[in-house]
């Protein structure tokens, strides 16, 4: 009985000491930029939760390029919610450089590079936020049909 009690109470202490379900870092990329009548950008910020559990986001701070030119920081506090192995997106307004402006307005080619630097801040709660890296590098083509958008 005594040998009993104590594998069960080492069987105990093993799953005590189990890993929690891991969060793995989120990625941000831009799905959508339209060009508006007052020369600023809406970019359509997209957030992808890779992690095993629901994410709360609270912030993006991205420097976001386009054609090697910088563009401007998307900055913004956020309050959301993403499922599990999920994705939402966010909507920031950007007064762009004007050579990111220009190189994005003369592209005719269909695949214009740009990318995003900077961090999102995400975790399981609103007390458990954590700074994530990003590094994502992409490419926008014309949107046919909707002069001035961007995909």
């Amino acid at each position: 009985m005594r040998r009993v009690l104590l594998l069960l109470a080492g069987v105990l202490l093993l799953a005590a000491c189990a890993p929690t379900r891991p969060v793995f870092p989120p990625a941000a990329s831009v799905q959508e930029i339209r060009a508006l009548p007052d020369g600023r950008w809406r970019v359509i910020l997209r957030l992808q939760n890779y992690a095993l559990r629901s994410l709360r986001f609270s912030a993006v701070d991205l420097a976001l390029t386009v054609g090697a030119q910088p563009a401007g920081r998307l900055q913004k506090p956020i309050d959301l919610d993403i499922a599990e192995t999920s994705s939402d997106v966010v909507e920031l307004t950007l007064v762009p450089g004007a050579s990111a402006r220009a190189a994005l307005a003369a592209d005719r080619s269909g695949n214009i590079a740009y990318s995003l630097a900077g961090s999102v801040q995400a975790g399981p709660t609103a007390g458990d936020q954590r700074r994530f890296r990003i590094a994502h590098h992409g490419y926008l083509s014309p949107v046919p049909g909707l002069p001035g958008a961007w995909r």
